[in-house]
């Protein structure tokens, strides 16, 4: 796959450098929205990775693009909110998934509210430290257990549902 995760957090980092000068607002804005595709890439390709790992090559290829194309915006916001689930993972998968909401939530802001006020003045240092953290949270997602990210995957996809 030629869509790589940590090609989005280096994208962001590239909207930062403006030799020395405070990049413009519009590249900060791209750069925290960059940052959430990042972590919603890192999401998609878990999900496809770990969900379709054991199908034959002549429909792996299919099952494996429509595992990664299910992952909805909206819904893996909506399970990753869910406390009663989400505390049942690692909490490097926690973490990830309150991230996961507040950075959906920032570039929301980003692209499309002109008057968006951000906990920070949008300047490069701020931007600079999601980049950061980011790379640090998707970085422990990924050295999570294999069991966790997987029932992680299982659960972001899919409409929830009580058992009893």
């Amino acid at each position: 796959m030629d869509l790589r995760p940590e090609d989005f957090i280096s994208l962001a980092r590239h909207d930062l450098r403006q030799n020395g000068a405070e990049p413009s607002q519009v590249a900060l804005r791209r750069a925290l929205s960059t940052v959430y595709y990042a972590m919603f890439h890192t999401l998609a390709k878990t999900g496809a990775d770990l969900l379709v790992d054991e199908i034959d090559a002549s429909r792996g290829k299919y099952a494996w693009g429509q595992a990664y194309r299910g992952l909805e915006h909206g819904r893996a916001k909506s399970a990753c909110r869910r406390v009663g689930v989400m505390e049942q993972f690692p909490l490097s998968i926690q973490k990830f998934g309150e991230f996961f909401v507040e950075m959906q939530e920032v570039r929301h802001s980003a692209d499309y509210d002109p008057y968006a006020e951000f906990e920070e003045p949008l300047t490069k240092f701020f931007v600079g430290r999601r980049i950061d953290r980011a790379e640090e949270i998707m970085r422990d997602f990924n050295a999570a257990p294999k069991k966790g990210r997987k029932a992680f995957a299982i659960c972001v996809p899919f409409k929830m549902r009580d058992f009893g």
